[in-house]
């Protein structure tokens, strides 16, 4: 799975406004295709689908939870690569207000990709630390 910070900063920003991630950020990964009337050619491209979503879904949040932005969610993968999560009111630690907080504006955050794009920066934590102020001091002109 390739990092998508995209994706990180909408499931930040969701979590921070107490979005019930089960109809939000997991609906697509709640419930795996039944295998009912469609071929075994259809079921399993729909199975693989199925866990290709759940590989990107699950795979960041586990970054944000490894990386200490969120709480109240574990997340475990079983032998079969499967993954498995419980809720226990998400929330974001100071940390991840901060990332937030660096990222949420959308000025800011265009900024941040076109600079690192333009730079050939890899988008790591670490740039879009550095990023942050160099793009609010260069919209607000300071």
């Amino acid at each position: 799975m390739e990092r998508d910070w995209d994706r990180i900063r909408t499931y930040l920003m969701a979590i921070e406004k107490d979005e019930d991630l089960k109809q939000t950020i997991l609906a697509d990964v709640l419930t795996n295709p039944l295998w009912e009337d469609q071929t075994e050619a259809e079921f399993n491209k729909e199975w693989a689908a199925f866990k290709a979503k759940e590989r990107v879904v699950c795979g960041h949040l586990e970054l944000l939870v490894a990386g200490g932005y969120i709480e109240g969610l574990t997340i475990s993968r079983d032998t079969s690569g499967g993954f498995h999560f419980a809720l226990h009111d998400p929330r974001l630690t100071n940390a991840g207000h901060d990332l937030l907080d660096s990222i949420r504006s959308p000025k800011v955050w265009a900024f941040i990709k076109d600079t690192a794009k333009s730079k050939s920066v890899d988008l790591t934590l670490d740039a879009v630390k550095a990023l942050g102020p160099l793009a609010i001091k260069a919209i607000f002109g300071s």
